[in-house]
């Protein structure tokens, strides 16, 4: 998928990510890809943010980078959350009602739920919850009294493994 940052050739375009789903958790570093007019300015004000950088986790994968590890790594993590996206769609197919629909992402790690007519997200949090089960409201993502998420949720597909991922759709389908 091509980014607005390489749309724009580099120009006008900020681009901030993190090596915390792609390296290590427990590192929590993160970088930017920004228009080399702009590089000496955002360090100056980055300096003044903190009172010293984490040396080691970003020598740690400084080295991972340079070993040439990353990219396969990346390869690896992609081919894993393809898997599990996969079985989340599979599992919703196989058990929810067909008025319901998902969105079918080709990359991150969540799946938006449109639970169908006259479902309310609200109730299948709580219990969904209650059955051990988190889903995350569409009201989250909408402005306050817009009207927007109220029959849908976020899944997420990024944690668990496919056959957790498959009991946990079935568990919500349960629910409905």
């Amino acid at each position: 998928m091509t980014t607005l940052h390489e749309l724009m050739q580099g120009d006008l375009v900020t681009h901030t990510s993190s090596f915390s789903k792609t390296v290590a958790p427990g590192l929590r570093t993160g970088y930017f890809v920004l228009p080399v007019a702009e590089a000496k300015a955002f360090e100056e004000r980055a300096v003044s943010t903190y009172i010293s950088p984490p040396f080691l986790p970003q020598a740690t994968i400084a080295e991972f980078v340079e070993r040439g590890r990353f990219e396969p790594n990346l390869e690896r993590v992609r081919g894993e959350l393809r898997g599990r996206r996969d079985a989340m769609i599979a599992g919703l197919e196989r058990t929810f009602p067909t008025d319901a629909s998902w969105s079918r992402p080709e990359g991150g790690y969540f799946i938006w739920l449109e639970l169908g007519e006259g479902r309310v997200a609200s109730e299948l949090v709580v219990r969904g919850g209650e059955s051990g089960v988190g889903v995350v409201p569409g009201l989250d993502f909408f402005p306050y009294e817009s009207g927007g998420g109220r029959s849908s949720v976020r899944l997420a597909f990024s944690y668990e493994t496919p056959e957790r991922i498959a009991e946990g759709v079935e568990r919500l389908a349960a629910l409905l």
